[in-house]
């Protein structure tokens, strides 16, 4: 397990333990909590495909490592957006809650994501 692997996964449980806390204090409904599960897992779902094409291309040369990262992150985000849409139009959520922990995770994915990225970059100079 990556050293990217594991800070995203506190930090989607330290996320979720403030839901679930704010769901058993009453604070948020249900349907607010089901819309974050779904935001989570979907970004998750992102995050572990992130690791697996940097996994892929990383011994190979820098335009495999481009198409793979690069590409890879164009269509990752492509899928995200079908499956965006698909679970708003679909599913019984609250919309506004599931975009704003959806975007909430996905940033939060992203800067460990780059931050991985520049630790590998640095150990390889």
């Amino acid at each position: 397990m990556t050293d990217f692997t594991k800070r995203i996964i506190y930090s989607y449980v330290i996320i979720f333990a403030v839901l679930f806390i704010l769901y058993f204090l009453d604070v948020i409904s249900s349907l607010f909590l089901t819309s974050a599960i779904y935001a989570g897992v979907l970004n998750l779902i992102n995050a572990f495909a992130a690791v697996r094409l940097f996994k892929i291309s990383y011994k190979s040369g820098a335009k495999s490592f481009m198409i793979y990262n690069l590409g890879g992150l164009g269509i990752r985000l492509m899928i995200l957006m079908v499956c965006i849409v698909l679970v708003i139009k679909f599913l019984n959520i609250d919309e506004y809650g599931f975009i704003l922990v959806f975007f909430l995770f996905y940033f939060i994915s992203l800067i460990f994501e780059v931050l991985f990225y520049l630790k590998i970059a640095n150990k390889r100079q």
